[in-house]
């Protein structure tokens, strides 16, 4: 399956769609996510063991976890770089955001910006994740606004263009940061 056709199958089926990497070798015993995921492998390898069958997912491959699925992951050398779907069966917290960010391998940071901040249309070398835990901040991509209140969460890929624009109350946030690998 193609990443497009991924993509949407994922919106159609309610996941919110999500950029990530492992690193290289990267172990995580059994364990189990309070979400259902589905991957797309878009470099690299992933081997994902579950009831003690192991199943190695390269370029292109898909698979799928449902929460509560209790299964171990084992990056291969070179790492892995995928697109994901999250489907939640509750409201994401502010924990389960950070711990997520953590597992992925991303750098988490408190942040924050004073009321009216603006930045001018960019793009990141690293792909973004920020959760809002105060204030609001609105982003602008392909010419579109979303404004992101607290409790709400957002995802910038590497090289996207966008626009920011902080409310009169500022914004406080939780922001992963991370350079795709593989």
């Amino acid at each position: 399956m193609d990443r497009l056709a991924f993509e949407a199958e994922l919106r159609r089926e309610g996941y919110s769609v999500v950029n990530s990497s492992l690193k290289p070798n990267m172990c995580m015993g059994d364990h189990v996510h309070d979400f259902d995921a589905k991957l797309l492998v878009l470099g690299g390898e992933i081997t994902i063991t579950r009831d003690g069958k192991a199943e190695t997912f390269r370029a292109g491959d898909c698979c799928e976890v449902l929460a509560n699925c209790t299964h171990a992951e084992h990056v291969g050398p070179q790492g892995v770089a995928f697109l994901s779907g999250r489907r939640r069966h509750g409201k994401l917290t502010r924990e389960a955001f950070e711990e997520d960010l953590r597992r992925e391998g991303f750098d988490v940071v408190h942040g924050g910006q004073k009321p009216g901040y603006t930045a001018d249309t960019h793009a990141h070398e690293f792909d973004a994740r920020i959760m809002v835990l105060g204030g609001e901040i609105a982003l602008v991509r392909d010419g579109n606004t979303e404004t992101f209140r607290a409790g709400d969460h957002c995802e910038v890929p590497a090289g996207c263009l966008h626009a920011e624009k902080v409310g009169p109350e500022g914004v406080a946030y939780i922001a992963g940061t991370a350079r795709r690998r593989a």
